[in-house]
C-alpha cells in the first residue's frame, strides 16, 4: 500500500515537470509579443478611437495627404450650416462641441499634427459667384482658425494646405445620381464641360436657363439646402518634436568688425477683409418720379411760366434687361377772363431696355441681396402716347382736338443715396406725333352781334355741313426731353412673398 501511494506521487511529479516544460516557449513568446505590441502602440495613435470618425484622416510620418475622389470625400466629410449670410461659427453646433472637448484634446494627447485640410461647398450656390467666394474664404477661414488654435503641435506653414470648392456641384451631381434624378446627366454634362476649366460663371448661367429656369428653381429647392453648408475632411500627423540645438559660441576676433545692419523693410498692412453686412438689401418693385424739367416751362402764347405737373411709375421685373412704365401729364392752366387756356393731358406707356442686366447688380449673401440698384445706367426706350389738349391765346385763337405718336429714345440714370433709393435720370425722346383738331374762337362767328359768352368752332357755313376734327397736323421730331427724378416706392421681398415699403429688413428675418 505504502509502495502505491509512492508510485503515484512521482507520477505526477513527472506530468508537472512536463506540462512546466511545455509552457515555459508560449509565456516567453507571449511576454515577447505583448512588448512588441506596447512598442508599436506607443508610435501609431488609438486607431480603434479615430476609425469612429470618418472625416479623420491618420498619415503615417512618411505618409503625404492623397487624393479623395469625389464619392469619397461625400461620403467621409462632415457638415457645418452656418447662419444665412454670417461668416462666424454657429456657437449651438454640436459637432464644433465635440471638436472642442473631446475629439482635439485627444489628438494632442497623441502629439499628431494638423496637415491639410479640405472643404467644399462653402457658400450656397445661388449667389452670384464672385460674393459666394468672398463669403465662402470668410467661412473656411474662421474653421480653419477655430481647428488650428487649438491644436497644441506646432503648424508647419510649408507642409500645411488648405484646398477649398466654393460651390458645390460635384456634390450636387453625386446626389441627383443617387435619388436617380431624370434631369442628373444634363447637370452632369454642364460640369464636365465647365468645371475642369472653372468656368463658374458660365455653369451657373446655363442651369439658371436650362428648361426655361425650371430645372434651376427646382434645384434650389430639392438640393440646395442640402449644399448650404461647409463639408470638410482633416488629415493629421504624427508630430515628432524637433531636438534643440546647443549653440556653440562664436570666436570673437581681436578687432571685431561692427556688422553692417541690414535694412529693415516695413512690412506691407494687412489687407482688412471684406465685411459681409448685417442687413439684406430688398429689390426695387415700383418707382414714382417727375420730371423736373417740365416744371420750368414757359409758353410763349400764353406769355407766362406754366409748370406741368407729372408723375410717372415704372417697374422692375426680378431679372433681365427690359423695364416697363407709364407716365402721366396734365397741365390745366386757365385764364377765363383774359380767354387763355393751356389744358393737356397727355398719356404714355414705354419700356426700356438697360444695357447692364439686372443680375450685375445682385450682392451679398447665401440669400439674393442687393446695395444698389439693379436697374441703372444707359437704357433704350419705346414709347407710345396719346393726348388730349385745348389751347387758346386770345379770344380768337384757341384749338381743341387729341392725338396719337410713337417713337424712340435713350437716357442714362445715376444713382443719387447711397443704397440707390433716390435716383436721377436723364432723357431724350423723338417720335411721330399726329394729331386732328378743331379751331375755336370766343363769341358766335357767323353773328358777331350776338353775344352769349360761348365759345364756338371757327364755322361760318351751313351747320349741317360741319364734321368734328376736320384739321390734321402732323409733327416728327423730339418729344419729350427729361431731368427726372426717382424713388423706389415698392420693394420685393427677396425669398418671401409680397412687397413693403421699406428699404431693408433683418437677416433674422429670413433665416430657415
Amino acid at each position: 500500500m505504502t509502495k502505491e501511494i509512492l508510485h503515484g506521487y512521482l507520477r505526477y511529479a513527472r506530468k508537472c515537470a512536463l506540462r512546466l516544460l511545455l509552457c515555459t516557449p508560449l509565456v516567453c513568446f507571449a511576454l515577447s509579443s505583448s512588448a512588441k505590441i506596447e512598442s508599436l502602440q506607443a508610435n501609431i495613435p488609438n486607431a480603434l478611437f479615430y476609425d469612429q470618425y470618418s472625416y479623420i484622416i491618420i498619415l503615417d510620418e512618411e505618409q503625404q495627404p492623397g487624393q479623395l475622389t469625389d464619392e469619397e470625400f461625400f461620403d467621409k466629410a462632415a457638415k457645418i450650416v452656418f447662419p444665412v449670410n454670417s461668416v462666424e461659427l454657429p456657437t449651438d453646433n454640436a459637432l464644433l462641441r465635440h471638436l472642442e472637448h473631446t475629439l482635439i484634446p485627444h489628438i494632442n494627447s497623441d502629439s499628431l499634427q494638423l496637415v491639410r485640410m479640405v472643404f467644399r461647398g462653402a457658400a450656397s450656390p445661388e449667389g452670384p459667384f464672385t460674393v459666394n467666394k468672398q463669403l465662402g474664404e470668410q467661412r473656411v477661414q474662421s474653421l480653419y482658425r477655430f481647428i488650428s488654435s487649438r491644436i497644441t503641435a506646432p503648424l508647419d506653414e510649408h507642409q500645411f494646405s488648405i484646398n477649398a470648392d466654393i460651390e458645390d456641384y460635384r456634390s450636387l451631381c453625386i446626389m441627383m445620381r443617387r435619388a436617380g434624378d431624370p434631369d442628373y446627366q444634363l447637370v452632369q454634362s454642364f460640369c464636365d464641360e465647365h468645371l475642369p476649366l472653372q468656368e463658374f460663371v458660365i455653369l451657373k448661367d446655363k442651369l439658371q436657363k436650362a428648361k426655361g429656369g425650371q430645372l434651376w428653381s427646382r434645384l434650389l429647392r430639392q438640393y440646395f439646402p442640402d449644399l448650404r453648408a461647409a463639408r470638410f475632411v482633416i488629415y493629421l500627423k504624427k508630430y515628432k518634436p524637433v531636438e534643440p540645438v546647443v549653440p556653440i559660441a562664436p570666436v570673437v576676433p581681436i578687432n571685431p568688425v561692427k556688422p553692417a545692419t541690414p535694412d529693415v523693410q516695413t512690412p506691407p498692412p494687412p489687407v482688412p477683409e471684406p465685411v459681409i453686412p448685417d442687413t439684406l438689401y430688398r429689390r426695387e418693385l415700383l418707382s414714382i418720379k417727375t420730371n423736373l424739367l417740365f416744371y420750368g416751362v414757359y409758353m410763349p402764347g400764353y406769355n407766362r411760366w406754366c409748370p406741368i405737373p407729372n408723375v410717372a411709375i415704372e417697374y422692375y421685373p426680378l431679372r433681365g434687361h427690359f423695364t416697363f412704365g407709364a407716365s402721366f401729364d396734365c397741365p390745366w392752366w386757365q385764364n377765363y377772363e383774359k380767354h387763355k387756356y393751356f389744358q393737356i393731358r397727355n398719356y404714355q406707356l414705354e419700356a426700356r431696355y438697360y444695357l447692364k442686366p439686372a443680375g450685375a447688380a445682385e450682392a451679398v449673401g447665401d440669400y439674393v441681396s442687393y446695395k444698389a440698384p439693379a436697374y441703372s445706367g444707359f437704357y433704350l426706350q419705346a414709347y407710345t402716347h396719346l393726348g388730349l389738349f385745348g389751347i387758346c391765346f386770345d379770344a380768337d385763337r384757341g384749338w381743341v382736338g387729341e392725338g396719337i405718336g410713337a417713337g424712340l429714345g435713350l437716357g442714362y440714370v445715376v444713382p443719387l443715396s447711397k443704397r440707390g433709393h433716390w435716383r436721377m435720370e436723364f432723357g431724350l425722346q423723338a417720335g411721330y406725333f399726329r394729331c386732328k383738331y378743331d379751331p375755336y374762337q370766343y363769341e358766335n362767328p357767323v353773328n358777331p352781334d350776338y353775344r352769349d359768352g360761348l365759345y364756338y368752332y371757327k364755322w361760318t357755313q351751313s351747320p349741317e355741313l360741319f364734321k368734328e376734327r376736320q384739321y390734321r397736323w402732323d409733327w416728327l421730331g423730339p418729344t419729350r426731353i427729361g431731368i427726372t427724378l426717382t424713388y423706389d416706392l415698392l420693394y420685393r421681398r427677396i425669398q418671401k412673398r409680397g412687397v413693403s415699403f421699406k428699404s431693408i429688413e433683418r437677416r433674422a428675418a429670413y433665416e430657415e
